[in-house]
């Protein structure tokens, strides 16, 4: 557990970077400090592991002040993913992996082992541990950044607007990955970020920065978006909050099974409702299950991601609304395991049902 106690950050120049923050940080959760440029979000995680520090006020890191612990000390217990990665040059991935595990006295050949676990846990591919920096796009330098901070298993992770210097593909394939990542991870990470939709996304509690070093809000995402505590939070979050919303709300929804496969390698998945003369949509699958495209007839559209069941109902509207069928594909793990009914997910809504 992270504690903040009256903290504040005022430089020689009389710029109030942080205003008498109270905060806690629990302990296994991934904490996000969201808000616009200059709003010392960056500063109140630095002070963290004490690349600042504070004017005024403590911080407790499991009830110990952090001011009491040896700096070098304080940093070994804590890793921290830089925006851009961050990588030597010189070394290779698996030797920029293993950095701080050599600076705590490993020996090479342990720390590399360690480190190429942690590559394998950031799921970057074996045959990439011997390139350079240079030779790495810029979503794989990302992972061998955050396994360089998750090598030597410390209890907190600090995470520096880490996803905001690649593209918006990879970026949300790095957060898909680091979601996946907290199915085993342990440690109390806090994670800064100024894109609140990000926020969302990741975190398990918000801490809304505004202009002056001051909190506007701290509670779950959810709540944040259905009850912001003032016009600040209400504006970061945008005018589709409840659209947005929706994704926090358990879908329930009953999963159709899929019909035999065809010829094809098709299925039907379709209510009975709305066929035309061409018939019902089929669903054109993959060897593996995973779904490709809708067929009727001559057309056949992309059947994109589908839904993942108790994914939340926005989710569920969005498979629908880009389905052309009367249904939308049900996923696991990338594989077509049922069908969901648009009118359901409609009447789950509370939305009036589509008759045409």
């Amino acid at each position: 557990m992270i504690e903040f106690e009256g903290v504040s950050k005022t430089y020689p120049d009389g710029t109030t970077a942080i205003e008498q923050l109270d905060l806690v940080v629990p302990s296994g959760s991934l904490t996000v400090f969201v808000g616009p440029s200059g709003c010392g979000k960056t500063t109140s995680m630095r002070m963290i592991n004490r690349m600042v520090e504070p004017t005024t006020g403590r911080i407790l890191v499991d009830g110990e002040d952090i001011a009491a612990v040896p700096t070098v000390r304080l940093r070994q217990s804590m890793g921290y993913v830089l925006q851009g990665a961050g990588l030597f040059p010189h070394r290779t991935a698996l030797d920029n992996a293993a950095t701080t595990l050599r600076l705590t006295g490993m020996s090479r050949a342990e720390a590399r082992e360690k480190a190429r676990d942690a590559l394998r846990l950031v799921r970057l591919r074996p045959e990439l541990d011997d390139r350079f920096p240079s030779q790495l796009s810029g979503g794989q330098q990302q992972r061998v950044g955050v396994a360089r901070a998750l090598a030597a298993d410390p209890p907190v992770l600090l995470m520096d607007e880490p996803f905001s210097a690649v593209d918006p593909v990879v970026r949300a394939e790095l957060q898909a990955e680091l979601l996946h990542l907290r199915k085993t991870l342990s440690q109390t990470i806090v994670f800064v970020t100024h894109d609140i939709d990000e926020a969302l996304l990741l975190g398990d509690r918000i801490a809304v920065f505004g202009p002056g070093g001051t909190v506007h809000q701290y509670a779950k995402p959810q709540t944040i978006l259905e009850r912001p505590a003032d016009s600040f939070v209400a504006q970061m979050v945008g005018r589709d909050r409840g659209f947005r919303s929706l994704g926090f709300q358990t879908d329930d929804l009953p999963v159709h099974p899929l019909g035999e496969r065809d010829a094809q390698g098709a299925v039907t998945a379709h209510s009975s409702e709305g066929h035309s003369a061409e018939g019902p949509w089929r669903l054109l699958l993959d060897e593996e299950g995973g779904p490709v495209a809708w067929l009727r007839g001559e057309s056949r559209i992309p059947a994109g991601e589908g839904h993942v069941a108790g994914a939340g109902l926005r989710s569920a509207l969005d498979a629908v609304l880009a389905s052309p069928a009367d249904a939308a594909v049900v996923v696991d793990e990338g594989r077509a395991v049922g069908w969901l009914d648009r009118n359901a997910v409609l009447r789950a809504l509370s939305v009036p049902e589509d008759r045409s």
